[in-house]
């Protein structure tokens, strides 16, 4: 593969944080922003922010679209936990398909299971399910429970994996795994190729949150390490891949963004009172590491570096 080629992407994913609220309490979660103005309590401005977005990123032909060669735009929604928002949420869903985007969700699961209000038949391209244990034991440790003691096991994966996927045409199914103090020598491999997921994403736990639960760099390829060989679809990023490598926009709006070696986040003006180019250009985003995190760690061969 040459240089050139490393730079591309086929897809541009934009993630929209929608909401802090979650009725989970991960210690790692990055997800504080202070509770502001969340944007999605106005459909107005929900529409008029999936406009610009859409105006600039699909209709437009932005210096980005050059770097990467990108085809589609995705929109991923994600929280806190989006689903929480009902149908505020699903609106917002059903607008960004109908507006162009390619679609998908990062969500804890428990909604899929217990949801008032069910996805719309054929409006999700891709769901990304976050899943760090398959032990209740660990989950409850990490917080990945509600406030009742409920918390999204094994069972319920294979449950709403297997309704995705009678709902969803074609939908494209993602586990997202955290590595953490608390499970890094955790074995996924049996479960992750029982349910064959699209892909599945292994992220080094980020200084964000519980020091206590941090690895060192040597602890996650070890994680990896172990997982490779064994023909999972594995794609596993470090904190240094994570760094000015993700398209994000906050409750409010804005697009944000974390810095290399400074605490907390770097915010734009909000996308709908300045617009998206704007906005922009008051963060960092590095387009050939966004590439880079769409490339399989190869299943052969690691390299530890």
């Amino acid at each position: 593969m040459t240089t050139e080629q490393s730079r591309k992407a086929n897809e541009l994913v934009i993630n929209w944080h929608m909401t802090e609220v979650c009725n989970y309490s991960c210690k790692y979660c990055f997800a504080k922003w202070g509770r502001p103005k969340e944007l999605h309590r106005s459909e107005q401005a929900i529409a008029n922010l999936l406009d610009k977005l859409a105006d600039y990123f699909i209709k437009g032909t932005p210096v980005l679209k050059e770097k990467l060669g990108y085809e589609s735009v995705r929109l991923n929604f994600a929280g806190g936990e989006p689903m929480m928002l009902g149908n505020t949420f699903v609106t917002a869903l059903v607008l960004a398909k109908q507006k162009g985007f390619k679609t998908s969700i990062i969500t804890n699961g428990h909604y899929l299971i217990h949801g008032k209000s069910p996805l719309p038949k054929d409006t999700l391209d891709m769901i990304g399910i976050s899943f760090d244990s398959q032990y209740l034991s660990t989950r409850m440790k990490i917080g990945r429970n509600d406030r009742k003691g409920n918390s999204f096991g094994v069972n319920d994966l294979t449950h709403a994996l297997a309704n995705l996927t009678q709902s969803q045409t074609g939908i494209k199914t993602k586990i997202n795994t955290v590595i953490n103090s608390l499970n890094w020598e955790e074995d996924f491999s049996n479960l992750i190729s029982s349910l064959k997921p699209y892909k599945w994403k292994v992220l080094q736990v980020m200084p964000y949150g519980d020091n206590e639960i941090l690895i060192s760099k040597e602890q996650f390829d070890n994680f990896v390490q172990r997982h490779s060989g064994l023909g999972l679809p594995m794609y596993s990023e470090s904190n240094s891949t994570m760094t000015e490598s993700y398209l994000m926009i906050s409750p409010e709006g804005c697009f944000y963004q974390n810095t290399a070696n400074k605490p907390g986040y770097k915010y734009s003006e909000c996308i709908n009172s300045c617009g998206v180019e704007k906005a922009l250009s008051q963060i960092e985003f590095n387009p050939i590491t966004f590439a880079s995190r769409y490339k399989e760690t190869n299943i052969n061969i690691v390299e530890i570096s």
